[in-house]
């Protein structure tokens, strides 16, 4: 006797209950909406060295968060023909200064820009005391920052309070409207005070890590709106192709909807933000949800014809939940894996995903039974009850297709072996990349922008470097009675100077447009103090540069006003901050970028601290400072920056260094005898222990050695430290390559051990897996042989795909497991399997695939990159369930399948001789 479908009534209260609460969910979902932000600084935890360090320099300088302001005619004048400078420039300049926040409950709002710097500005400044800079200098030190090339384009330089470091979209925002309406379109300070100046907010040229973040936001919503449109248009249409039913086909969009609505206020319940890689998360919801409808309905059409329609929901229920159930553990597990990567919009997008998909269903499994319920639908071709009832017969066109399989078994395992083999050969070549700029489409606004700023101004993409000098080397600040070694290893404030000029001359002599051409200008406190004589000239400048010092010192209030200077009131460090400006268009990889330029600055810092230990050896010998000392720079490898930068430190200390370029065995015997009448030999990095032991053997004093000398420091060394946009993005880089062997082996872990207790084998677990590891290969191994780096996007699909593919398996295995016990013969058992499950299979991927697809229409570069592997992955997956698995079955590996305790059954005609070839059938 059939059990009765429960009451319409019951299915009415389900009904009502789910449109009570539709409007709560609509309206978390948009204040997820309106919640979204993205700040590339904030990709990497709060513990990670990198991250720390840059929060620590922004809370002794400036903030890093500037806006750089320009346009076509924003030029300085010229005194020598009178020209006057644009007027707009002042205006804007003004009207930034007094730009503030819209005032709440008649509170006035907060300053938006703690700082702003015109081009004149910074050109008058230099040129008036106490720099006293010559015009045509102060136009070279500002040209690549405020100054363009001609030294007339400028530019102006709006530094945000620290207050509205986190409203970037309320102060620098663009006067767009949101999605559907959800954002007004009104105009930001920054835009009032554009337009105030006489400007047109369309010829503006905006660029700094403000606008980038921003950027990122505004294309973030309008993916969401194009995404929800496409997904939307493809996922009804796909329905209704597939059940021929208007009424259906608004069930199924209605399910998907809801279920992306409920992900998206999972956001805002659990109190967290969107971001532009979460913007794809409802999408992808969407199309899973919708996928998951038509795989119950299939088993609801199913049920309908071998129970009638009045029985059909419950049989559906009955016989959907516990491969639905296991369909979205599973995927869920997959995009949880996600949630193993330390970079957090990543690990945000697996969790919520993970969440989101659970949450489907709960709708699947209560708003679409109970429509079915209050208003029955029929299928095409089943009868009513009491009528006669349509028989299921197999589907002939999997009948032959599955004989079509069996017949090429062999081939189609060699074909499947060879294609995996080859693609796990890709896999060690592939190679991450996060870059800003690459996030856009080349004809983003942003983009033209910067391209703009490099032709016309400068580079933009910041990096900050801080020279650290610890309390005790402050010569000034120390004490008459000082110790004599820490006299000796101590600083003045012109020699300090002297090592920041060093440090900016090396960096823009091996990066800059002399040398690999990756960096543009550099601006430190040097940048704006009057040039003082280079103490490695000789003795003769020593008055001049003592009288250089004590001006300087005199003066150290106003350079510590330019903002690249201050005491750490904490550790009573100086820290010097030098300001470089990256390229932004390169090809050369953030890693390497990183270690060009520490391979530019650290041999400086390496004859600092050799220097400070042959000054402390020979102070200890005399008991008093070695001025008038000579020392030799032995440098094997050549004269080199080490050498150079050793020798000019020295010079300030009165010391005279000599160079020596060659190997020992170069040496001339009367050159090892000079070597004797020196008071000692410093060797340089690469020098090597046998280099020092034929030097003392030759008689002559080794004092210090750049990378032998193994003395433990004694706290007082001189640092620095690489922080900014560049060191972030690099660390993220090398993460997101960890993430992504990370979360796929998390996934691989998790499913392959829940395969196996759904197919109550350890090797038919396992077996099953095999197949559903070509649409992960065929992507990345693919990737990796064309040389496509793995982005922020790409990242994403592997544990997302390997979920979404074992779907399939599971519902094929549902009826394969039920049609072997009663069939009991492996070719009938996969030919009834594929009768009902392969049309569903084909949807669900034509659903999934297109569905996700239209991420490919993103001008957001990782989102478009997301949907076209997400499209390659599925229809891999496709290949590998219809073509691969039913190859596996028939192979002896299908042995695997039998259920215990049954024996073997042999039948006769063409399926049993052709399971016989191979092994006794299941």
């Amino acid at each position: 006797m059939e059990r009765s479908s429960p009451r319409p009534a019951v299915s009415l209260a389900t009904l009502v209950i789910a449109a009570f609460l539709a409007p709560l969910v609509g309206l978390f979902a948009l204040r997820a909406v309106k919640s979204n932000r993205n700040d590339m600084s904030e990709w990497l935890p709060a513990s990670y060295e990198e991250t720390a360090q840059l929060e620590w320099f922004r809370s002794k300088f400036a903030t890093d968060q500037f806006v750089v302001i320009s346009w076509d005619g924003c030029t300085l004048g010229e005194p020598t023909n009178g020209l006057a400078d644009d007027p707009r420039i002042e205006r804007l300049a003004r009207a930034l200064r007094e730009a503030r926040l819209p005032e709440r409950d008649g509170t006035p709002g907060a300053r938006c820009f703690q700082q702003v710097t015109t081009g004149r500005e910074a050109l008058d400044d230099l040129t008036a005391p106490p720099a006293n800079l010559p015009r045509k200098l102060a136009i070279e030190r500002l040209q690549g920052t405020l100054l363009g090339p001609d030294g007339r384009q400028t530019c102006i330089l709006a530094t945000l309070a620290r207050s509205t470091e986190h409203k970037l979209r309320d102060v620098v925002g663009r006067p767009l409207a949101g999605p559907w309406g959800l954002r007004k379109a009104k105009q930001t300070p920054l835009f009032k005070a554009i337009v105030q100046a006489g400007l047109r907010p369309d010829e503006v040229r905006l660029g700094g890590p403000p606008i980038d973040n921003v950027s990122i936001d505004e294309e973030g919503e309008r993916t969401l709106a194009r995404l929800a449109v496409l997904s939307g248009a493809f996922g009804a249409a796909l329905a209704w192709w597939s059940l021929r039913s208007f009424r259906m086909m608004m069930v199924v969009f209605g399910c998907g909807a809801a279920c992306a609505a409920i992900s998206l206020a999972l956001v805002s319940l659990t109190g967290g933000a969107v971001d532009a890689i979460l913007m794809s998360m409802p999408a992808l919801v969407y199309v899973l949800a919708v996928s998951g409808a038509i795989h119950f309905i299939n088993y609801y059409r199913l049920a309908a014809n071998e129970h009638g329609v009045d029985a059909a929901v419950n049989h559906a229920v009955e016989h959907a939940w516990k491969p639905a159930l296991l369909c979205s553990v599973t995927t869920a597990i997959g995009l949880a894996s996600l949630s193993t990567s330390d970079i957090l919009p990543i690990c945000r997008f697996g969790l919520y995903s993970a969440a989101g998909v659970l949450a489907t269903l709960g709708v699947l499994f209560t708003m679409l039974p109970a429509v079915l319920r209050y208003w029955p639908w029929r299928p095409a071709g089943v009868v009513a009850l009491g009528e006669e009832e349509a028989e299921a017969t197999p589907d002939n066109v999997w009948s032959r297709y599955t004989h079509g399989i069996f017949k090429r078994r062999r081939l189609v395992l060699a074909g499947s072996a060879a294609t995996i083999f080859g693609l796990c050969l890709g896999l060690p070549r592939v190679e991450t990349t996060i870059d800003l700029l690459k996030l856009f489409s080349p004809d983003a606004r942003l983009v033209q922008d910067y391209q703009w700023y490099e032709e016309h101004l400068g580079r933009l993409v910041p990096m900050e470097l801080v020279i650290r000098f610890p309390a005790e080397t402050l010569q000034e600040d120390l004490p008459v009675d000082a110790p004599l070694a820490q006299l000796i290893h101590s600083h003045s404030f012109l020699e300090r100077l002297d090592l920041v000029e060093l440090v900016e001359r090396n960096i823009r002599t091996r990066l800059g447009a002399e040398g690999d051409d990756l960096v543009g200008a550099t601006m430190s406190a040097a940048t704006f103090t009057r040039p003082v004589s280079d103490p490695g000239l000789g003795y003769g400048r020593t008055g001049e540069r003592y009288v250089a010092a004590e001006e300087l010192l005199d003066h150290r209030r106003q350079i510590a006003d330019t903002g690249y200077l201050t005491v750490d009131p904490d550790t009573g460090e100086e820290l010097w901050r030098v300001s470089v400006r990256v390229a932004a268009f390169h090809t050369v990889d953030h890693g390497e970028l990183v270690a060009r330029l520490r391979a530019a600055i650290e041999p400086i810092f390496a004859a600092e601290r050799s220097n400070a230990r042959a000054l402390r050896a020979l102070a200890a010998e005399r008991g008093e400072p070695p001025r008038g000392s000579r020392l030799v720079l032995f440098s094997p490898e050549g004269i080199q920056t080490w050498a150079r930068t050793s020798a000019s430190l020295l010079a300030g200390k009165r010391v005279l260094a000599a160079g020596v370029a060659k190997k020992f065995a170069d040496l001339q015997p009367a050159e090892i005898d000079a070597l004797k009448n020196y008071d000692g030999v410093i060797l340089s990095p690469g020098a090597s222990k046998e280099d020092r032991a034929e030097l003392v053997a030759a008689g002559a004093r080794v004092v210090a050695a750049a990378d032998l000398d193994l003395a433990p420091s004694d706290g007082s060394d001189v640092g620095v430290v690489y922080t900014g946009a560049v060191p972030i993005v690099y660390k993220a880089q090398r993460e997101l390559l960890s993430s992504l062997i990370q979360s796929t082996w998390w996934s691989f872990a998790t499913i392959t051990p829940l395969m196996m207790f759904v197919c109550r084998s350890v090797a038919a677990g396992a077996i099953v897996m095999i197949p559903n590891t070509l649409p992960v290969l065929v992507v990345f191994g693919g990737m990796g042989w064309l040389g496509v780096p793995v982005d922020i996007g790409s990242m994403m699909a592997a544990s997302i795909a390997l979920g979404v593919a074992v779907d399939d398996t599971i519902h094929f295995l549902a009826w394969f497991r039920q049609d072997l016990a009663r069939l009991r013969d492996r070719m009938l058992a996969v030919e009834a399997a594929y009768g009902r499950s392969a049309a569903p299979t084909l949807q669900a991927a034509l659903i999934n695939g297109l569905g996700l697809s239209v991420f490919a229409t993103s001008s957001f570069t990782p989102t478009q990159r997301f949907g076209w592997l997400m499209l390659a992955i599925l229809v891999a997956g496709v290949v590998a369930e219809l073509v691969m698995l039913p190859a596996l079955l028939f192979s002896p590996l299908g042995n695997a399948f039998r259920p215990q305790g049954l024996g073997v059954v042999r039948t006769d005609g063409s399926r049993a001789a052709g399971c016989e070839d191979d092994a006794p059938a299941a």
